[in-house]
């Protein structure tokens, strides 16, 4: 087995087009939600303002690699393992 050493960064962290791929990887995945006359609605990352992407991507515990790819799942999934292991 290998052991492979990730550096991961909060989105505050990084800088230019890493901030952009974030956004680009947040946009496949919209917020919806049902405006006062009960239209639905679609809000892309892309069209908000950095604090409310900083603040969404640290509410939900993301963590990206230096180019802005998301890291985070690898972390879940290693807790995963070794929760399994102790059982």
């Amino acid at each position: 087995m290998r052991k492979i050493i990730i550096e991961a960064y909060q989105y505050h962290e990084l800088h230019g087009m890493a901030k952009q791929n974030v956004v680009r990887w947040l946009d496949e995945d919209p917020v919806e939600y049902e405006n006062e006359e009960g239209r639905k609605v679609r809000e892309y990352f892309s069209d908000m303002d950095e604090g409310m992407i900083e603040e969404h991507c640290e509410s939900n515990g993301y963590l990206f690699d230096r180019f802005g790819d998301p890291v985070h799942h690898i972390e879940k999934e290693i807790e995963k393992k070794e929760k399994e292991e102790k059982l």
